[in-house]
């Protein structure tokens, strides 16, 4: 690799790693810790995504490419074999929740005669949160499905009925699922750019792009943070209620399709605003 280009790439991981440290170190994760998550992930994309007609990587080239000794690749293998080392995919566990408030936001079964989604019981009706959250599917207990709701406050309980409160699902701040959630961003976003910087065919590329300005006055910061809001919330919802009238149940998918993760995220960012600053824009 030309020294002109490794230089980017460090100074750009230099940038990424920034905001991961503060994020490590708010929440007491050390140096040491975060070196064996990083040298456990060097060898699971070396041994996975570099092997020879579909095998794994042999451990020595895998030495090779990480600069790891072969002792220290294969501790880690063994520890990925028995599972002490797993792979967190958050997306579809995060998807769920979205996916009921969605339905309950435009499904007409569960809005009032103005088009607005209308507070329902638990059980015993049509329109009922267990048949909301049997539209979705999965291996989750409404119960449990209802009570993470309510702490995430995106639904609020009146009476025998149930309100929706939000048309998003965010964990609070230092829950573990908002904390996995972040990091499920954090790849996809990552994913997006390195794929884009490999592709020399510029219509294979996938969809990024930014908008910003280093000349708004302090009194418009606010207004554009709000303008932001709104109009990414009705994209999003857009977006959202496109894929959910078009998936199939699990049962239903052909061998072949992939179950991988699609989608689209958007994402608002102030380098004035520091992750514990009161001072943030409301």
């Amino acid at each position: 690799m030309p020294y002109a280009i490794k230089q980017a790439v460090l100074t750009a991981c230099h940038q990424l790693l920034k905001p991961v440290a503060r994020m490590l170190i708010r929440h007491g994760v050390g140096y040491r810790e975060f070196s064996e998550v990083a040298k456990a992930t060097f060898v699971e994309v070396a041994s996975d995504d570099y092997g020879i007609r579909g095998r794994k990587t042999n451990m020595s080239r895998v030495a090779v490419m990480t600069g790891l000794s072969r002792k220290e690749i294969k501790r880690i293998r063994d520890a990925r074999s028995s599972g002490e080392l797993t792979s967190i995919t958050n997306a579809m566990r995060a998807r769920r929740p979205e996916q009921i408030l969605t339905i309950w936001h435009t499904d007409p079964d569960f809005q009032d005669r103005d088009g607005r989604p209308k507070p329902i019981p638990l059980d015993g009706a049509n329109a009922s949160f267990m048949a909301l959250v049997s539209r979705v599917g999965g291996d989750i207990p409404p119960k449990a499905m209802l009570n993470e709701l309510l702490r995430a406050g995106s639904i609020a309980q009146e009476g025998e009925r149930f309100r929706v409160l939000s048309e998003s699902y965010v964990p609070e701040p230092h829950d573990p699922e908002a904390i996995l959630l972040g990091g499920g961003a954090l790849r996809h976003l990552a994913t997006t750019i390195n794929y884009n910087l490999g592709s020399e065919d510029p219509e294979r590329r996938f969809f990024e792009r930014r908008v910003y300005s280093d000349r708004l006055a302090d009194g418009q910061r606010a207004k554009f943070k709000k303008l932001a809001r709104e109009k990414s919330d009705l994209l999003l919802r857009d977006f959202h209620a496109w894929l959910t009238e078009r998936e199939s149940a699990p049962e239903d998918l052909e061998i072949g399709d992939s179950n991988s993760v699609i989608g689209v995220g958007v994402y608002f960012f102030d380098d004035a605003v520091e992750p514990d600053d009161s001072s943030e824009l409301r």
